[in-house]
């Protein structure tokens, strides 16, 4: 994250990805993998980036989560009803 700070005002950049992003490089990934067509190195080195594709999609997802949840404690987002369905 990079902080720029200006006379007028001040503003954060960050250079995360959205969890919609890392979703879609993460399913890139597998089906990469799925063909079948790398060689070993090239096999493990996907692996290990969808490896942490998927946890930096869920440290994303748990942000979103924590923020829904402060949202609902605050009483500013009246709480939903969901049936579980089997």
């Amino acid at each position: 994250m990079v902080e720029r700070r200006s006379e007028w005002r001040m503003y954060i950049v960050t250079d995360e990805k959205s969890y919609e992003t890392l979703m879609a490089e993460l399913q890139e990934c597998v089906g990469r993998l799925e063909a079948g067509s790398l060689g070993v190195e090239e096999a493990l080195s996907l692996f290990e980036k969808g490896v942490g594709l998927s946890k930096e999609a869920r440290q994303r997802l748990d942000g979103l989560e924590g923020r829904l949840e402060r949202l609902l404690a605050d009483g500013q987002v009246e709480s939903l009803k969901v049936e579980e369905t089997q």
